[in-house]
């Protein structure tokens, strides 16, 4: 796998690669610089000389004190599903990846259906969501939240909001915030930005209503719930468990030898790969490549993916739901492969 900037970084966030002294001095630095900033911001909004602005909706934000991908949209499916059984919902996200103009409101998903024929255009995520939300809720990015609030308001009449991600940005009054956490990850090294994964300082958590522990096969998970139960929030684990492998093309559930495992070549651009990789180890023999979480996927990406396959004498692929969205338009093309997703579920329990 070729060097990745993005994912060196990662490394240092998360303590599995030492910065150099030289690094290490300048990471420090930008730390510094960012932290007061974020201190300051925060600041202003407590002394109401900065304040967020109230919508005619109930705002729930699902959001994260790290980068990295920690489980926020699955959550906010499983909410706006459970919230538009009697509301009209909406779920707004600032359409990182999308190609469109997100200065003004974009329609991802209305009450008609999906706009969009995959997520290259419209970004992954909000792609994803729109697929898995049900009839009584729209999907809009937009980088002005605000704008974004007032388009379901006005346009859809939404009677609740759930922002995927936002966390940090307070332009908004939220009623519930919620906060997700990797079991594993959890604060990373415990430096913020850019020397570590922190938004915000991790004190901020005390401005959370709930928090979410994304179970990532952490056979300790209990040492995890206690290391939060000190902020006194209502906390929930969720487990993200198999549903099922299909395939791509034709969508057609794959059926599992579990007593003999066939060999894929199992790749992904998500921000913590290792539980997608466990996971299919219980089913495969797997060759693993990842890419950088969000990586804009091109016709040489699956090139170079059939000569890995062609060398481990294997025409098996397996990849997430998300990157479903960014390969469909390159993947008929090759004829003899058999592209297949995996299919999570979420199970939220209270603790």
């Amino acid at each position: 796998m070729k060097f990745n900037l993005k994912t060196y970084f990662q490394d240092i966030h998360y303590s599995r690669v030492k910065p150099n002294i030289v690094l290490k001095l300048c990471l420090y630095t930008g730390e510094f610089f960012y932290g007061n900033a974020i201190s300051l911001k925060n600041l202003l909004y407590k002394k109401g000389i900065l304040k967020e602005k109230r919508v005619d909706a109930y705002v729930i934000c699902v959001g994260n004190l790290t980068t990295g991908g920690v489980g926020k949209t699955p959550i906010t499916i499983k909410l706006a599903n459970e919230y538009s059984k009697d509301k009209k919902v909406a779920v707004i996200s600032r359409g990182y990846g999308s190609k469109l103009n997100t200065k003004i409101p974009q329609i991802i998903k209305d009450f008609d259906g999906i706009k969009f024929q995959n997520g290259t255009i419209c970004g992954d995520e909000p792609f994803e969501t729109a697929k898995k939300v049900g009839n009584n809720t729209v999907v809009i990015i937009c980088k002005d939240r605000y704008k974004a609030c007032k388009t379901a308001i006005e346009k859809y009449n939404s009677e609740i909001i759930i922002m995927d991600d936002g966390f940090s940005n307070r332009k908004v009054k939220k009623d519930k915030t919620i906060l997700v956490f990797d079991s594993k990850m959890k604060f990373g090294n415990g430096h913020m930005l850019p020397f570590g994964p922190l938004r915000e300082d991790r004190e901020e958590v005390k401005r959370c209503d709930e928090i979410y522990i994304v179970n990532k096969d952490d056979v300790d998970i209990g040492a995890s719930i206690n290391e939060f139960k000190t902020y006194s929030k209502k906390m929930y684990v969720c487990e993200m468990k198999p549903k099922r492998i299909y395939n791509s093309l034709t969508n057609a559930e794959v059926k599992i030898n579990n007593e003999e495992k066939s060999k894929v070549v199992a790749f992904c651009a998500i921000g913590q790969p290792v539980q997608f990789y466990n996971f299919l180890k219980s089913y495969y023999e797997v060759i693993t490549y990842s890419f950088s979480d969000h990586h804009k996927y091109t016709k040489n990406d699956i090139e170079h993916l059939i000569k890995l396959a062609n060398k481990n004498n294997t025409s098996t692929f397996v990849t997430t739901q998300k990157d479903e969205t960014k390969i469909k338009k390159y993947i008929a093309d090759y004829t003899g492969y058999s592209f297949n997703i995996l299919e999570l579920e979420s199970i939220i329990k209270e603790v």
